[in-house]
């Protein structure tokens, strides 16, 4: 039997009713489905972007540090770096 006569077969043993019910259940499966899916994508990239910007911080407070063990001006370092007065003065 092909696999279109036994869908025939098999959706002929309920009724419309059912069958309405069970499209909208399958329905219902697939839009969470993509709701799920498209909660992870955000939530990569939400991920991602966070990850670049602790990334870009740590290059930031890094070279903070070089340039206050050279004895640079604070303001100097704030200009280069981007941090403020007091995240610099607390750098060892």
């Amino acid at each position: 039997m092909s696999n279109q006569a036994l869908e025939i077969v098999e959706r002929s043993a309920y009724s419309d009713g059912d069958l309405y019910a069970y499209e909208d259940y399958l329905l219902e499966l697939m839009t969470q489905h993509n709701s799920v899916e498209s909660a992870r994508s955000e939530g990569r990239a939400e991920g991602e972007k966070l990850g670049i910007e602790k990334g870009e911080k740590q290059k930031a407070i890094e070279m903070a540090r070089m340039m206050k063990a050279d004895n640079e001006p604070l303001e100097k370092i704030m200009r280069y770096s981007g941090l403020t007065k007091d995240e610099i003065l607390i750098l060892t």
